[in-house]
């Protein structure tokens, strides 16, 4: 055989173990996530609803669900905190996350199958969640976070998880806790699956209010660096670790100054949207992550795009025309330095 025949044999072979392995990968990707997600984010299973159900998200009296007063106080240290805000926002963006490092979110009955899951956190003060329904069809944040939320329609239980994954068909998460619909969306004692205590949902953009034109809650935002020190009210727990003493703790609400004309930003439908549910309801520190960013309910709850049409279809939205340096910060209570926590019982699970 010749040199440049056998060359030719060596490149085939090499050409044949590389298809080999990438379409291996590609239907381990499909094994988990279904193909068409690996490709556009989407969802195309056929069990799968095509639209999400409107519900009603916690308490009138929830911190989220109240409009911020027009007499507000506005904290002593607030421009130092809007200038750290705003240099974040210059190094890594001002942007909902959509299609990762954002919530599934799936919806169970009477009839949704149900799993014990394992809590694999070395950390966890439980290590089963005991009969949680799931629908065959759920599947968590595609990110390394793997957020996913069910709610049980029958009873009004959450179920919030952490690094949610199924393997051999059996459901596990490094974390996860109950909570319900009607509550207060923060859990009173910590142990969330966030940062701050705060429930999954509370504070998410979801495709119906962006149709309806019209967010009637505050959000949720998170940012890098957070203060450490503990939370502060509404938040019940935190995971800060900065230092820096201008750097803004968990739980702080932070509203778009209301005087802010939208009008004249030359924002889109989507943005202008948002930026009025900043103005009138704020957003809160609830996590630790780079950038300053809100999150939406990811499109994977879904068959399709239930933004279609409403948002762009990117895995991050840039909201970089509402301008970061209006914000200011409502007054804080003191930071919690050692928060009590504790897992409360609820109706919805066993935690063991």
């Amino acid at each position: 055989m010749s040199k440049s025949m056998d060359s030719k044999n060596k490149s085939i072979r090499g050409l044949k173990i590389f298809l080999f392995f990438f379409f291996t990968e590609i239907l381990i990707a499909t094994d988990t996530y279904g193909i068409s997600d690996m490709l556009t984010g989407y969802e195309t299973n056929v069990d799968k609803p095509s639209e999400l159900p409107k519900i009603k998200l916690y308490s009138e009296t929830s911190p989220f669900n109240k409009k911020i007063p027009a007499d507000a106080k506005i904290d002593l240290n607030s421009s130092k905190l809007i200038q750290n805000l705003v240099r974040q926002g210059k190094r890594n963006g001002f942007i909902i996350a959509l299609k990762r490092f954002s919530v599934t979110v799936f919806f169970a009955d009477q009839n949704t199958p149900q799993y014990d899951v394992s809590l694999t956190a070395k950390w966890a003060p439980a290590k089963i969640m005991k009969q949680v329904p799931i629908p065959d069809y759920a599947v968590p944040d595609s990110s390394s976070d793997g957020q996913m939320v069910i709610i049980n329609q029958t009873t009004g239980c959450e179920y919030d998880f952490w690094r949610a994954e199924k393997v051999k068909g059996k459901w596990s998460a490094s974390w996860g806790n109950t909570t319900k619909i009607d509550g207060s969306g923060v859990y009173e004692k910590g142990y969330s699956a966030r940062g701050s205590g705060f429930a999954l949902l509370a504070g998410m953009i979801w495709p119906d209010e962006l149709k309806s034109g019209a967010i009637k809650h505050a959000l949720i935002f998170t940012s890098d660096p957070v203060k450490r020190g503990g939370p502060v009210p509404p938040a019940t727990e935190s995971d800060g670790v900065s230092k820096n003493k201008n750097a803004i703790p968990e739980g702080a609400r932070l509203q778009l100054d209301p005087g802010l004309d939208i009008e004249n930003l030359n924002l889109t439908d989507y943005e202008k949207i948002i930026a009025k549910a900043l103005q009138e309801y704020g957003m809160f520190l609830a996590d630790s992550g780079g950038g300053v960013e809100l999150e939406a309910i990811n499109p994977l709850s879904v068959n399709g795009n239930p933004y279609d049409g409403i948002l762009p279809n990117k895995r991050y939205i840039d909201l970089s025309r509402i301008p970061l340096n209006r914000f200011r910060v409502i007054k804080m209570g003191p930071q919690i330095p050692e928060p009590e926590l504790e897992i409360i019982p609820t109706e919805c699970a066993d935690m063991k």
